[in-house]
């Protein structure tokens, strides 16, 4: 009876990882919107953003994800191998760690009246 749970396993996987793919449109024209695009609006349109911050002055930044590098992948290989008379095969699977990830966010910067003051695209 392993099967059903397995099963409920993949798909609560594959639905999390659907829930966390970007909302942002890359080719946005944030320009357009300085000055009359708010807090509030970014988002209702946005959602949460994966990085906050407040400045001393009262105003505010957050960050939303405009694309994720992969952060580890996955191997499969199989091979045979001979020795005098004797032969064998072999099967190996493994995982590798990839380098720092190199994902890009939007970076919305709001002044104390909440509206957009300036934007930039950025990469940690």
């Amino acid at each position: 009876m392993k099967t059903p749970s397995v099963l409920v396993v993949a798909f609560a996987l594959l639905f999390a990882s659907c829930a966390t793919k970007p909302k942002v449109d890359p080719n946005r024209d944030w320009s357009a919107l300085i000055g009359n695009y708010s807090y509030a609006q970014a988002l209702a349109e946005l959602g949460r953003p994966c990085v906050t911050g407040e400045q001393s002055d009262g105003s505010r930044f957050a960050e939303w994800v405009l694309h994720r590098s992969p952060e580890f992948s996955f191997g499969f290989g199989a091979g045979t191998g001979t020795f005098g008379p004797h032969s064998s095969v072999g099967v190996g699977a493994g995982t590798t760690v990839s380098p720092p990830a190199h994902d890009e966010y939007l970076r919305l910067d709001f002044g104390t009246n909440e509206l957009l003051n300036a934007w930039t695209k950025i990469r940690h």
